[in-house]
């Protein structure tokens, strides 16, 4: 039999074939909110992600959405994803073969075939997975205790090995910490008993207002700053870029465009605030990071930490900052992503009403 690469080669011309096998096992379908499923243990909880949740019916055609086509034994045979940013237009389509303790996974869109993974199990439990790729090959392995996962060895092309080290308890997952090398991280620890999430965002507010003056002072300016932007990629991530303009900066950027006088990524002052892997930060990114996996369609955890950043601007712009480095008269902190889409409303919830007033009479709002 051709192994799993010559397979893959394969594929460009058996996508026909394969989706015609996979359909004809199909008894019924089923909406699913991404990322939908997977056979492979613990391959959502390493990244924080949950399953996929059934849905009743279709969602609006701006949400990411799977169609998953289930055998008479209740197994996956077919898989189609749907893009929210395309429209709904069906981008992937994923087909299984299930044979006698071995599963075969093919992955493709418009272009062809993405990937094969070939998943072999041994007592009902998959011991090895192994995958080629359009850009790579890799290879799990898994290992159980008492019927639960336990350990998974990573090996994939053109990355160091890795291993996941699973710990669990009568409640369930307990622990998971990747190891590669000598270096350890913990991708995910259950909240101890009691977890306030709300108490912890306070306490990472307080630790960020008291961190974010001392990295203000570091920076190279030579004239006095007129505003200061608290910046993120995504809110749920404790690590922000802390940038700055000079009045002269701001007027310039105001000249393009008034939006781009806000634009953090144009300023030429930077440097970033990282809140660290302690307590409580590590905890609170990781559970708002779950929050968002929860439930796709709101991103609980993104709005929470939204209004974290703003809470911090917002005391930040009490503070007295002549002692930290010369700021001009209406000097103002605000946070925003950087692509500026929650412009408005954080701008709203950082200044106070007759300060954004102020800013709209001169054209910068």
């Amino acid at each position: 039999m051709p192994d799993l690469a010559e397979r893959f080669a394969q594929l460009a011309d058996e996508y026909e074939a394969r989706k015609r096998a996979a359909t004809a096992l199909v008894e019924g379908w089923d909406w699913y909110t991404w990322p939908g499923l997977d056979l492979r243990p613990l391959h959502f909880e390493r990244d924080l992600r949950k399953t996929g949740r059934r849905l009743d019916a279709r969602p609006p055609l701006d949400r990411d959405v799977l169609r998953i086509g289930f055998d008479a034994r209740g197994r996956v045979a077919v898989v189609e994803e749907y893009s929210g940013f395309l429209d709904g237009a069906r981008c992937y389509e994923t087909f299984f073969r299930h044979g006698d303790e071995v599963v075969e996974v093919a992955h493709f869109d418009r272009d062809g075939p993405i990937y094969l993974h070939e998943y072999r199990f041994e007592g009902g439990l998959m011991h090895t997975a192994s995958m080629v790729a359009r850009r790579g090959s890799g290879r799990e392995s898994y290992a159980y205790v008492d019927g639960r996962i336990s350990r998974v060895e990573i090996e994939h092309s053109g990355a160091p090995p890795a291993v996941l080290v699973a710990e669990h308890d009568d409640l369930g997952l307990l622990r998971l910490v990747r190891i590669r090398g000598h270096e350890s991280r913990v991708c995910y620890a259950r909240p101890p008993a009691g977890f306030d999430l709300e108490a912890a965002c306070r306490a990472v507010e307080d630790m960020a207002v008291a961190l974010i003056p001392d990295a203000v002072a570091r920076l190279a300016v030579d004239a006095p700053i007129a505003c200061l932007a608290l910046s993120y990629d995504r809110p749920t991530q404790l690590v922000i870029d802390v940038s700055a303009a000079t009045a002269d900066e701001r007027a310039e950027l105001a000249s393009l465009e008034a939006r781009a006088a806000w634009s953090p990524a144009d300023f030429a002052a930077s440097t970033d605030v990282d809140l660290g892997d302690t307590e409580p930060s590590r905890l609170v990114q990781q559970e708002l990071t779950v929050l968002d996996a929860d439930d796709d369609d709101v991103a609980a955890g993104s709005a929470i930490g939204r209004r974290l950043w703003c809470r911090v601007a917002a005391r930040l712009n009490l503070r007295d900052w002549s002692a930290t480095l010369p700021v001009t008269d209406d000097f103002v902190v605000y946070a925003v992503d950087l692509e500026l889409v929650d412009l408005e409303r954080n701008l709203a919830a950082c200044l106070s009403p007759e300060r954004l007033a102020e800013f709209h009479g001169r054209g910068l709002w």
